[in-house]
């Protein structure tokens, strides 16, 4: 039986044929898949995101690869790190794994060794982070499951609005523009509109709070975007 993986990717790399074909073959097998083409914008996507596993190349404009593993190894301890780089002397492997890198593949690469060790990265990830729930108010988040209940019973959400939640839970305290959920959510190459966040957001918080709520989960930022309760937050 083919092993069943689910998880999100973010790869880091700026040579368009090879994002497409890592991007093709990871959603074939059921992963979620984003990308940067230059180092700030992986270190931004990368704490927007919490991916499970950064495919990062070493040559990246703006900020190189192993500058980026150490920017975000502190900040996201469970990340799994595999550099991507034709550089494959041992001086830049040692380099790698000093700033923080989990494994090492050298280009040009097979795509099924990429996606087995992109397997690995999320079966380790899985082990380091085994429950993947978090606690809001009287809400009980599985963010692995994407199930949100309260006091045993599911509050059914949409694919959109557990995006939107999950990002909002995954940066408590911090306001997030439309034009961030905008680029994180829907992408830079989908156009929308700014009202189609309101939209979504609206509707997320009126199947939280209900009608008339008690509780406050989503405080809107009038004409800059949305946060989320940091002292809701138990886990």
């Amino acid at each position: 039986m083919t092993e069943q993986i689910t998880g999100r990717v973010l790869i880091a790399d700026d040579e368009p044929s090879i994002v497409m074909a890592v991007r093709d073959e990871l959603v074939f097998e059921g992963l979620e898949v984003h990308a940067a083409e230059d180092g700030p914008g992986a270190v931004q996507q990368a704490l927007a995101l919490r991916p499970d596993v950064l495919l990062l190349d070493l040559m990246l404009p703006g900020m190189n690869g192993f500058a980026v593993c150490r920017e975000l190894r502190s900040k996201l301890p469970e990340l799994w790190v595999i550099m991507l780089t034709v550089r494959g002397q041992e001086a830049d492997r040692v380099t790698g794994f000093a700033a923080g890198a989990d494994d090492y593949v050298t280009k040009p690469f097979s795509l099924r060794e990429l996606v087995a060790r992109v397997k690995v990265g999320l079966r380790r990830r899985r082990s380091r982070d085994p429950a993947g729930v978090r606690i809001v108010g009287d809400l009980e988040v599985d963010l692995k499951g994407r199930r949100v209940q309260r006091q045993g019973s599911e509050i059914p959400l949409t694919k959109r609005e557990f995006d939107i939640l999950e990002l909002l839970l995954r940066r408590p305290g911090e306001v997030i523009t439309r034009e961030q959920f905008l680029d994180l959510l829907w992408g830079k190459e989908v156009y929308v509109t700014n009202r189609t966040v309101d939209t979504h957001v609206a509707a997320l918080r009126k199947k939280l709070e209900g009608e008339a709520p008690a509780q406050t989960y989503i405080s809107s930022i009038r004409g800059v975007g949305y946060r989320l309760d940091e002292n809701l937050v138990k886990s």
